[in-house]
């Protein structure tokens, strides 16, 4: 169901669900600040599922006393990017494309640290693409992750 969505409300709402997480692996978390007038067309339920996967992985991911940043800004007159950045381990350039594909993970070892089935990030792809948006990334191994999400402007 597309709505008019209140980027600065799914902004604050994923603060509430990830703040133990952060608190609990000495992690610092900023929620940039955002024009309240700025509004995505988007079903509010899922487009939080979204920004709570990609806000749980960036804790995941990042060592105790890094920092995990999410913030949102207009593309043009048609669509809003909203950017969710850490300080963590990122990921090798020759499996970026890879972490959207179903049961891919960077680090399979047995003994790793952070576990998962590796559906997440597939799913919230194709939950952005049904609300005519885009989920993709960026990294740099062993200085962060940025993963937008871009959804069309109300």
């Amino acid at each position: 169901r597309l709505d008019a969505v209140p980027v600065a409300d799914l902004l604050d709402g994923v603060h509430l669900f990830v703040e133990p997480q952060v608190i609990a692996r000495q992690q610092r978390f900023h929620c940039d600040p955002c024009d309240v007038a700025l509004r995505v067309r988007a079903d509010r339920e899922k487009a939080s599922q979204i920004l709570l996967n990609l806000v749980s992985n960036a804790v995941k991911f990042t060592e105790p006393g890094g920092e995990i940043r999410i913030g949102a800004e207009p593309v043009g007159d048609d669509a809003v990017a909203i950017h969710v950045r850490d300080t963590g381990q990122g990921i090798p350039a020759d499996k970026l494309d890879a972490v959207f594909d179903p049961f891919v993970q960077v680090d399979s070892q047995f003994t790793r640290e952070a576990q998962g089935t590796g559906l997440g990030l597939a799913i919230s792809r194709e939950l952005a693409r049904g609300m005519h948006g885009e989920l993709t990334a960026e990294s740099t191994l062993g200085e962060g992750s940025t993963f937008t999400l871009t959804l069309p402007r109300s």
